[in-house]
């Protein structure tokens, strides 16, 4: 499999009356090559383009060979010289992202600005972006040591974020769990592992003790390996937040990633530190007299760069070139831990269909809801910045577990995600 960068589009999430895209196009091309779609009676407002398809269409009906697919980059490209502009690839495209120029009688269509699209540039609406896939594309061709199939629930974005997350560390791994969702894929089923590296089963109170002995052990006999937790928010934000805390001040080396599904998953939906205001779980109850958790949520990631972390990350699997990159960080740092917050939508426990698993994530970050962003040595930079974040009710519309809350509990959780920004912000320009 080959992945290319590619234009991203939310279709339907336009503007009405927003025509920056086109325009900007016109103005980089001469003639826009991304056109406005617009049927008010339906109330559909979006764009379409050239999906740069695996197979084209137009590439099959083309009579001259003038249409091609460039296997450095995936763009589908035509060739000018060759074009008789008959007008079949127009009619054969299912996606309407190839046109004809009726002066020139040639073919004309988007090629994605030779990896700088002006249209994503413009948009200030999160409609397009152009994602980067190209930097993980370098790790599909190692083995995939995370097993085939999983324990986990279907539509649980936990997967992508571990199997990615393994691809990149390499089998010179030693994974310490505890109970969890997680770890019931990857402790496997006798006699099939579930992961080809070493795995190592920790107790909910002592998982960075163990990788605190393990890291020093593999040190002392001159040895270099990635430790590397997958631990839940149960056991990060609450029950295993002391020894974290104290390997952090120790300076202990190790890769420690949080997977936050926001309460305790595996053991019957449970609320965590995690968990947001207003959420409901089997012990922040909705009824007569309760209305979900009352307290807002522990800021992990904060903590951890407050405790003098050496490199700490937001990451979520709807930006895997984030994720990778900051993974990559991670493995660099040899002088104290790395600490990773792995954003996981649990379908199960907040109740949502399992195909919303990446839209509820992407839309985590794009109402600022979870912020993306990076402290290296005590120096916080948001790596997602979001020009013009969507409201937070946009992102909560669509989770069972907040279904219960008024406009004036929205708004208080709309002014919790304001207040935390505010506060990531005034802290990028100090070092903690």
């Amino acid at each position: 499999m080959v992945l290319y960068d590619t234009l991203r589009i939310e279709f339907g999430n336009c503007p009405p009356n927003c025509k920056l895209c086109e325009e900007a196009c016109t103005r980089a091309k001469g003639e826009s090559r991304i056109n406005a779609v617009r049927v008010p009676q339906v109330n559909y407002y979006g764009v379409m383009t050239c999906a740069q398809c695996g197979e084209p269409k137009c590439q099959k009906v083309c009579p001259t060979g003038a249409i091609d697919k460039r296997q450095i980059d995936g763009v589908v490209f035509v060739n000018d010289q060759k074009c008789i502009g008959c007008g079949l690839c127009s009619l054969a495209c299912p996606y309407g992202g190839i046109y004809l120029d009726n002066k020139t009688q040639r073919a004309f269509k988007c090629d994605l600005c030779d990896g700088k699209p002006r249209c994503v540039e413009v948009c200030p609406y999160h409609v397009l972006d152009f994602v980067k896939n190209s930097q993980i594309q370098v790790y599909l061709h190692e083995r995939d040591i995370y097993s085939p199939g999983t324990d986990l629930c279907p539509g649980c974005p936990a997967e992508i974020g571990v199997r990615l997350a393994l691809r990149v560390l390499g089998k010179n791994t030693i994974i310490c769990g505890v109970a969890g969702c997680v770890t019931a894929s990857m402790s496997g089923k006798d006699p099939v592992p579930g992961v080809l590296c070493s795995y190592c089963q920790c107790l909910l109170d002592n998982v960075a003790s163990t990788m605190t002995g393990i890291s020093r052990y593999y040190r002392h006999i001159g040895r270099e390996v990635n430790v590397v937790a997958f631990v839940g928010d149960g056991a990060t934000a609450d029950i295993g937040f002391q020894a974290l805390s104290g390997a952090v001040e120790r300076q202990e080396h190790f890769i420690y990633i949080c997977y936050d599904n926001e309460a305790y998953m595996n053991t019957g939906i449970q609320r965590s530190g995690t968990t947001p205001f207003g959420a409901w779980t089997n012990t922040t109850p909705v009824g007569g007299v309760f209305r979900g958790k009352s307290e807002r949520r522990k800021n992990v990631p904060l903590l951890m760069v407050l405790n003098k972390a050496s490199y700490v990350a937001t990451v979520n699997v709807a930006f895997l070139e984030d994720y990778v990159r900051k993974l990559t960080k991670a493995m660099e740092v040899k002088d104290g831990v790395s600490y990773l917050h792995l954003y996981v939508p649990c379908q199960a426990g907040w109740r949502f269909p399992p195909d919303m698993s990446i839209k509820i994530s992407r839309l985590a970050v794009e109402t600022n809801f979870f912020p993306l962003w990076e402290a290296e040595k005590g120096k916080i930079h948001i790596t997602q910045e979001i020009t013009n974040p969507k409201p937070v009710h946009e992102f909560i519309k669509y989770i069972g577990k907040f279904s219960h809350l008024n406009e004036e509990e929205v708004e208080q959780i709309q002014q919790t995600v304001n207040s935390e920004l505010d506060t990531l912000r005034l802290l990028q320009d100090v070092v903690l």
